[in-house]
């Protein structure tokens, strides 16, 4: 079964895409942040080093993940579903 994930983005990850939410498409349902990773990298190479961290295959560590916006989860016990929201967010977020 396909799982489709919207990521939401914030901060400089939306500056730097232009996007403030990205549609992914899974094929295959064991989908984690890894595959995440990887397809925001070929869609946007540039995060790579200001967003990303693709040779960790994470997120740098001044963001951080948020799953459907109710809470923050250790990226490698993250289960996503289909129609899953992933936030990436700045970890120094304020206001």
């Amino acid at each position: 079964m396909a799982i489709n994930l919207t990521v939401e983005l914030y901060g400089n990850s939306r500056i730097i895409t232009g996007q403030k939410l990205v549609q992914l498409k899974f094929a295959d349902s064991k989908v984690g942040v890894v595959e995440v990773i990887q397809e925001l990298a070929l869609l946007f190479p540039a995060l790579d080093g200001k967003v990303l961290d693709t040779g960790h295959k994470g997120l740098l560590s001044s963001y951080v993940f948020n799953l459907n916006g109710v809470g923050f989860q250790d990226p490698a016990k993250l289960k996503l579903r289909n129609g899953d929201s992933l936030l990436i967010l700045p970890s120094q977020a304020g206001g």
